[in-house]
């Protein structure tokens, strides 16, 4: 959808990183009136990795709404049908395989990289992948002369062993960073929307138990996104060169503990739902547990261990930046609704049923 924006008063947000300094930006505003200011050609050709996943189909569509070429990248043949051919061109590439890149960064001008993972399954690990990986777009995009590149990475990104995920991402980040190449990298929060993992999943939980398990206090912060608002943040940023340089952390309006996560859940429900509040080490027990029976647990100890710290934009804040109000976390997950109760129990057996994870 096509429109313009104006800055609402609150700064809440938002936030740019400049060298070691974070400020927080956002309370931002949308204003639906069907004019959206191009500042850029439109005979750009965008480069979208990831383009079949849960963010990069939203990024093609926010693309095409703003009437520039797209080329989607896939990892396997088959999902054409995502696209209108008509306005979208797609190709396929592996970004372990740097020489599976080369057809995919002709005549690129621009490439928005949205490759990742956040659990490891055999040879596809956070090094391979999201490090790896993403240095291989990054020495691909570099070739091509003067191009840009908008790397997706995740608030909290560190150079710390302890958070194996956190520290593939910071390392990825630290590859854009040194490459030379024009760029912009957006760290969002925990993202929401019809196909996600980390609410559909809490909302198996609350669906099927009565009493919902809690990994320690509950109390960690998160600022949920709604991940239509992170599409049109990095559409955005095509259009803004003075984001050139920076790493932006980007999250929803309201920052919300794991608790009361659980409990917007619930509301959506209809539901009253207790909650037992475990010990993180008894919690790493049992997730070692279904770690090694089940295929796709609910959760990793990793993912565990990044419940010690908050996941939320820095405060500090500016002005001004992307000029729309992101939409909360309650009122706007409806698509729970449609877990049904054998839906719950796959869920809770670590199976994410694919009409309900529908990347």
């Amino acid at each position: 959808m096509r429109g313009s924006f104006r800055p609402s008063r609150d700064s809440k947000g938002v936030s740019f990183l400049f060298g070691s300094k974070v400020a927080d930006i956002g309370g931002m505003e949308w204003v639906n009136t069907m004019k959206l200011p191009r500042a850029r050609p439109l005979d750009r050709l965008i480069l979208v990795t990831g383009a079949t996943g849960f963010v990069g189909r939203r990024v093609v569509s926010a693309l095409v709404a703003r009437g520039l070429k797209v080329r989607a990248m896939a990892h396997h043949p088959g999902l054409e049908h995502l696209f209108d051919s008509t306005l979208v061109e797609t190709c396929y590439g592996d970004v372990t395989n740097p020489t599976s890149l080369r057809p995919a960064m002709e005549g690129i001008s621009s490439v928005i990289h949205l490759v990742a993972i956040i659990k490891e399954v055999g040879v596809s690990t956070f090094e391979t992948v999201n490090y790896q990986g993403s240095k291989n777009i990054v020495d691909a995009t570099k070739r091509g002369g003067r191009r840009e590149i908008i790397y997706v990475s995740a608030i909290g990104a560190v150079d710390d062993p302890d958070y194996p995920y956190l520290r593939s991402k910071w390392m990825a980040e630290q590859s854009v960073i040194d490459s030379g190449v024009p760029y912009t990298i957006l760290r969002p929060s925990i993202q929401f929307g019809k196909g996600d993992e980390f609410i559909n999943t809490l909302a198996g939980l609350v669906k099927s138990l009565p009493i919902v398990p809690i990994a320690g206090n509950g109390k960690v912060l998160f600022q949920p996104i709604a991940v239509a608002d992170v599409a049109s943040c990095i559409a955005m940023t095509l259009e803004h060169t003075e984001m050139r340089g920076q790493t932006l952390e980007i999250g929803g309006p309201d920052k919300l503990s794991y608790n009361q996560i659980v409990d917007v859940i619930s509301r959506t429900y209809g539901l009253r739902r207790f909650k037992a509040h475990l010990p993180l080490a008894l919690m790493r027990l049992i997730v070692w547990g279904m770690e090694k029976i089940l295929p796709n647990p609910p959760a990793t100890r990793q993912q565990l261990n990044m419940l010690s710290f908050d996941n939320v934009a820095k405060s500090n804040s500016l002005e001004r930046a992307f000029e729309f109000k992101p939409s909360p976390l309650e009122g706007n997950i409806q698509y729970v609704e449609a877990i049904s109760r054998w839906d719950s129990l796959q869920i809770l057996a670590g199976f994410m049923p694919k009409r309900i994870r529908d990347h």
